[in-house]
């Protein structure tokens, strides 16, 4: 059976002050649901990481509706 996860980490808003720890606080949330859950998770918002091309959570990155 299949197991999905969707993990949402926003650092950045446009009409609030930045936050410190939402992004990191999820990727350790989804490392752990893959690792000892079995689950295939989504990232939100995603960025690619360069040097091991693994997805993660982009901590900088600004989620939008588009």
């Amino acid at each position: 059976m299949s197991r999905d996860a969707l993990v949402v980490g926003i650092n950045m808003y446009d009409r609030l002050k930045c936050l410190n720890a939402p992004a990191a606080d999820a990727e350790a949330i989804a490392q752990i649901l893959q690792q000892y859950g079995e689950f295939r998770v989504t990232r939100l918002p995603a960025v690619k990481d360069k040097e091991n091309e693994t997805i993660r959570i982009g901590k900088q990155t600004k989620v939008s509706l588009t």
